[in-house]
């Protein structure tokens, strides 16, 4: 059993240690650290939620900001469920508000999460992965 499972690890490894410096040397001290990586596994947990997942590729899609009723109606979630989701969305840096007088509108907090959102739909869409 532990011969099995051993050369289930090696598939997955070099047959030899090697070293390709030119391949290297280009991403040497580029790659996540402890910090960076921690941030972007928190980004991607805020789309692994179908409903906030949906609420911000309305918003990509948008090009203007959305009101909560609005954005309710197109989706077909009620008004509590909504802000609720909004509200963890605007926790977690993904979603800004601006209140007028009563009505609370909402956009994405930037173009690299519009694209990221977008990017993700046209590669489902797409069937890849």
């Amino acid at each position: 059993m532990a011969q099995v499972f051993a050369s289930a690890i090696d598939a997955d490894r070099c047959e030899i240690d090697c070293l390709h410096p030119d391949v290297i040397r280009p991403v040497l001290g580029r790659s996540l650290g402890g910090d960076g990586s921690r941030a972007v596994a928190d980004l991607f947990a805020v789309l692994a939620d179908p409903s906030r997942a949906r609420i911000l590729h309305l918003l990509a899609i948008s090009e203007r900001e959305l009101c909560v009723c609005d954005m309710a109606l197109v989706l077909g979630m009620s008004v509590s469920a909504l802000s609720h989701q909004l509200r963890a969305l605007r926790e977690r840096d993904a979603v800004s508000r601006r209140k007028a007088g009563r009505i609370a509108y909402y956009r994405l907090v930037d173009d690299h999460l519009r694209r990221l959102v977008l990017d993700a739909a046209v590669h489902v869409a797409e069937g890849v992965g």
